[in-house]
């Protein structure tokens, strides 16, 4: 009798000790925030658990025994997209945060958390500095104020991963702040030895394969800060050229085929507005040989049409009619002069009302070379049928429908202003951002 009596009081205090192993959240002020969503961090996704809404205590109570290690999301301002990570092994956790107050966080339960989170918190202020330091010195504006700065953050930086290490000992945490450890070079290197050793040594203290590694977003981060951050490439003909290279680098890292096609996955969205070369490559090279379920995850047209043309392709014939009525073809006008500048901007668009008047004084001094065809896409006529006048020497178009107008579509326009820059050929040579892009452009390529 005794014994099973002993057996139930084991069974019934395992039962309580799951029944602990929640997450408990409280938000300040409590009103703004009346629900919360989790998510888990696993293989470069975002994956759904659960939604909750605030209880009469202020709380917010997620059961997570029947979940698995590793870092999680929650969050709390939908509209804003606020949020905080932590770490989940099999233990509660009670937090409290404090959005308002730079995102304040009390850690009341959790072992992991109570290491991860603060060394998170001091982890990401003392990188964003070290970053910021490293583009002035990308840009030559590095002081000696500045180099004295920044040896002395990364020895802060060191000892904190000293520290931290040592805490985090025979916690999950342990190997998330292994991996998250940094390497700065001597920053009174020359620039391009600098970039070098710190590229040879980025990945050193992370394993592409370890699965708790792959239940975060620690890789998938370091990659992005790899290929984007990194002494970022600078000529665009041939930018995503040394995109792919990176790519294909840390690829030959990653031998979980599922994790591999992930990151690619990720790295297609991640390209469609800084280089749709490198997303259209990504697609083709390595999207249509994935299994089918992964394919899935892509919309390959949506994305296609979402990236639209992009430098080294040709640029779509079409035609378009003036205000007076005239027809013309932008092959025709192409042949006339070495480049020609294509606007589609809209005459409500307080962006392009900006632009349109720099851009115009821009090319007063490249009228030998350059042609100007500022095509409007409008619903209707007006305000655009007064507003183009104002540029008497660019050739004007007119094309309604706005968004669904098929050329609109065709060239990929989502925003306006949007700039192209095509040689006599039809060959689309460079996709400016912004005017001062296009400026750049010219300074780089003088009239002849």
């Amino acid at each position: 009798m005794k014994r099973i009596s002993f057996l139930l009081a084991l069974i019934f205090a395992g039962q309580i000790f799951f029944a602990q192993d929640t997450l408990t959240v409280k938000l300040h002020p409590a009103r703004m925030f009346p629900w919360t969503i989790l998510y888990e961090l696993n293989n470069v996704k975002q994956n759904y658990i659960n939604n909750k809404q605030q209880n009469e205590d202020s709380t917010f109570v997620y059961k997570m025994q029947d979940l698995s290690p590793g870092m999680y999301l929650l969050m709390y301002d939908m509209n804003n997209r606020n949020f905080i990570y932590f770490i989940y092994n099999h233990e509660p956790i009670s937090l409290e945060i404090y959005p308002k107050e730079h995102n304040k966080i009390l850690i009341h339960r959790s072992k992991e958390n109570k290491v991860f989170l603060p060394y998170a918190t001091k982890y990401n202020k003392w990188i964003s500095q070290l970053n910021e330091l490293e583009k002035k010195m990308d840009k030559g504006q590095l002081t000696e104020s500045d180099k004295k700065d920044f040896a002395k953050i990364c020895d802060m930086l060191n000892q904190q991963q000293i520290n931290y290490l040592k805490k985090s000992k025979n916690l999950l945490a342990h190997k998330y702040i292994e991996a998250m450890t940094e390497y700065y070079p001597d920053i009174n290197l020359p620039e391009k030895t600098y970039w070098k050793k710190k590229k040879v040594q980025y990945f050193s203290h992370l394993d592409f394969n370890d699965p708790d590694l792959q239940r975060s977003n620690i890789i998938i981060n370091k990659i992005n800060q790899y290929i984007f951050e990194i002494d970022p490439p600078k000529e665009p003909k041939t930018n995503h050229l040394e995109y792919m290279k990176r790519i294909e680098e840390i690829l030959l890292k990653i031998k979980d085929q599922t994790y591999r096609d992930n990151v690619i996955i990720s790295l297609i969205n991640s390209f469609i507005n800084v280089d749709g070369r490198v997303t259209k490559m990504l697609i083709n090279k390595y999207l249509k040989t994935m299994p089918e379920k992964d394919k899935r995850q892509v919309n390959i047209n949506a994305v296609l049409e979402q990236v639209g043309m992009t430098v080294g392709e040709t640029a779509p014939e079409f035609t378009f009619v003036d205000f007076l009525n005239k027809k013309h073809s932008f092959y025709k006008i192409l042949k006339q002069k070495s480049y020609t500048l294509l606007i589609f901007w809209g005459s409500t668009c307080s962006h392009c009302l900006h632009a349109m008047p720099i851009v115009n004084k821009m090319m007063q001094n490249r009228k030998k070379d350059f042609n100007v065809v500022a095509i409007g896409i409008e619903y209707e006529k007006y305000p655009w049928s007064s507003e183009h006048q104002n540029y008497p020497d660019f050739y004007h178009g007119l094309k309604l429908q706005k968004w669904q107008n098929p050329i609109v579509k065709t060239y990929g326009v989502h925003a306006t202003p949007t700039f192209f820059i095509i040689n006599s050929k039809g060959e689309v040579i460079a996709k400016p951002y912004d005017v001062e892009d296009i400026e750049t452009w010219l300074k780089m390529h003088p009239a002849r």
